[in-house]
């Protein structure tokens, strides 16, 4: 009974916490943006701020088919933000959100609405009609464009639902952490500038010594024949070039970066390239896009079937981050990410896996500056045969994957992208649907990035010819003949042989790890869930990856811990403020159930960051690879 009040207080804290509603629109024009690219011409409105909200706890039925009228915003919420966070090990609603608000916009002109990420399922209105939805996956951006109106102020509601549902949202397929809906990143205003615009402007590196070919993606009118572009790298003289446009893209081609600066983990150099469309007026831009790219090549060294960035081999040691913290679910800020990448950086983390979704914009903006690889994949945890036969299921599947790669296109961190986390691919009737995602990703971005995901079908994975990187999961000493430490290296060690002798590719352990309590950390033998236990086993994974020349690399499971979607109850806490953004400290909890307290365990920090002894155990060893590498 005591577990069913603390979770309809939860409810009541956080319906508390909105206010009742007023007129709410965010600041005028213009605004910064919030993350790379630039667009230095356009009218620009981030619309972060108090929205009106409303919250249909049991889900509207239709709510594919949700009109305008229906939507109550009697409250007033914070966006970005998560409509549904409770503390660990208490159940949120899944139903229907409705937020609104209202931008400016010069009248008798065209926009685009950017949406960072919106979980799961989001329908977008503006002045009462609908701009269409998005069924993709709730983290990865998308854009809808907004029809021209005599009024200057405009109004945008979206609805967002949080329920999982096979036709909502298709490619949220249920996985080892909490899921969690709202608007959860940035939503910016763009005025489009001209009939004819840049959608995007994408560089692929073809010498990392200063060769690149650049992609202007136009969006409008793209029914010209040629355009005028004009180009500057570093904000230097700009040249200009008469390009031919086909099929709505004009190839500026292969261009030479002046006094070019490789991009590598150890010195992460940075350019900049704006690229301008003319107006009318030859000498006049209409539109400019600036982006940020570095100048990285991948390879595999053949000797030893290690990965190379620009010809050099790497070791690669870091850990999966999920984007989840405790007072803003994964609606995160930027102080709460410039945290996460300060702790990686202390710990000698020089690679992030992204699991398992896409990433904010604002996350791989740093890991790009601060020299740390990102492997970047879709949502899909939980997904089947019967999905991967599915064109239902592949459409959204491969709309998601565009959707990362156009978000990520500029960014060097990224290095590698994957799909299906721990996917059916033992049977080879999966394999035509790794194959498709695998082709969408080598379409967009050749070689520039490596095609890979983390399997735990290991040496069973019959798809694996079609990746550039073998990656498996694995918990020997955890999962896997749990109490036998020195099983760790036994088992580790037979994977990345059985991948040298059977597939001669690039192999990294994708997941691996124990969980430890944070508040057990005074126990005088290493039982299973005390911080001694975790770091005993944590130690010999890390140090196997760092000390063997068969593997590339090593993202240990995980950085944090974070709440998970599970039955087992919340830890008994000592008495604390109900405030989820200072720690709360456990007096009791039930290790018997898999996920104690509603948590995965297996993070070297806990889910308030606060490091636990592996923490010291990691660094030491990662510290040690990178004076080696």
């Amino acid at each position: 009974m005591a577990f069913v009040q603390r979770a309809v207080l939860s409810v009541v804290l956080v319906l508390g916490a909105v206010a009742a509603a007023s007129s709410s629109s965010a600041a005028g024009w213009p605004s910064t943006e919030p993350f790379w690219p630039h667009y230095p011409l356009r009218k620009l409105q981030v619309l972060d701020g108090q929205w009106q909200f409303g919250l249909a706890a049991q889900g509207v039925p239709d709510v594919i088919n949700v009109q305008a009228s229906e939507a109550s915003t009697p409250n007033t919420t914070t966006v970005p933000s998560a409509f549904d966070v409770t503390p660990p090990g208490e159940p949120a609603v899944r139903g229907t959100a409705f937020y609104r608000t209202h931008f400016d916009l010069t009248p008798n002109t065209e926009g685009l609405v950017y949406f960072a990420a919106c979980a799961f399922y989001c329908k977008v209105f503006v002045d009462g009609k609908s701009l269409g939805d998005h069924r993709a996956g709730g983290y990865q951006p998308f854009w809808l464009k907004v029809p021209a109106s005599s009024s200057s102020v405009r109004e945008l509601l979206v609805v967002s639902d949080n329920r999982f549902n096979s036709t909502t949202a298709p490619t949220t397929t249920g996985g080892d952490f909490y899921f969690f809906g709202g608007i959860i990143r940035n939503v910016i205003v763009h005025e489009l500038p001209s009939k004819t615009y840049i959608h995007q402007v994408e560089t692929i590196v073809t010498d990392y010594k200063g060769k690149i070919n650049v992609d202007v993606v136009l969006g409008g009118d793209t029914s010209l024949s040629s355009v005028n572009l004009r180009y500057a790298f570093d904000g230097g003289e700009a040249a200009t070039k008469a390009v031919d446009v086909a099929d709505g893209v004009a190839h500026l081609g292969s261009l030479v970066v002046p006094n070019a600066k490789p991009w590598t983990m150890a010195t992460p150099n940075l350019h900049t390239l704006a690229v301008s469309i003319s107006s009318s007026n030859e000498n006049d831009a209409a539109d400019t896009v600036v982006v940020r790219f570095g100048l990285r090549v991948l390879g595999v060294d053949k000797a030893t079937a290690r990965l190379t960035i620009n010809d050099e081999i790497v070791k690669l040691h870091g850990y999966n981050r999920h984007t989840l913290w405790p007072d803003t679910g994964s609606a995160v800020n930027l102080n709460q990410i410039k945290i996460d990448v300060a702790l990686l950086k202390e710990v000698g983390a020089n690679y992030v896996r992204g699991a398992h979704y896409p990433q904010d914009q604002r996350f791989l903006d740093l890991c790009d500056s601060e020299g740390i690889a990102i492997w970047e994949e879709t949502l899909g945890p939980g997904v089947s045969v019967s999905d991967l036969t599915n064109p239902y299921f592949m459409k959204y599947q491969v709309e998601a994957v565009n959707e990362m790669v156009s978000a990520s296109f500029n960014h060097p961190s990224v290095i590698f992208h994957a799909f299906y986390n721990e996917g059916p691919s033992e049977r080879s009737a999966a394999c035509p649907g790794y194959n498709t995602s695998a082709s969408t990703i080598r379409k967009r971005l050749g070689k520039s990035r490596f095609v890979t995901w983390a399997s735990n079908q290991q040496i069973k994975d019959v798809c694996l010819d079609i990746a550039d990187v073998v990656s498996f999961n694995g918990y020997p000493a955890w999962y896997d003949k749990s109490g036998d430490i020195p099983y760790t290296k036994e088992f580790w060690k037979k994977m990345a042989d059985w991948v040298r002798e059977n597939h001669n590719k690039p192999f990294t352990i994708s997941e691996t790890g124990a969980g430890g309590v944070y508040e057990w950390n005074d126990n005088q033998t290493n039982v299973k869930w005390s911080q001694e236990y975790q770091n005993a086993v944590v130690k010999d994974d890390a140090e196997f990856a760092m000390d063997n020349d068969n593997v590339t690399g090593l993202t240990l499971w995980q950085f944090s811990d974070i709440k998970v979607d599970s039955k087992c109850p919340q830890c008994v806490y000592y008495p604390h403020p109900q405030n989820l953004s200072v720690p709360w400290n456990c007096e009791y909890i039930d290790v018997s159930c898999g996920r104690p307290g509603g948590e995965n365990h297996k993070g070297s920090v806990d889910i308030w960051r606060r490091k636990k002894q592996v923490f010291d155990t990691v660094k030491a060893i990662y510290q040690a690879a990178a004076g080696n590498n």
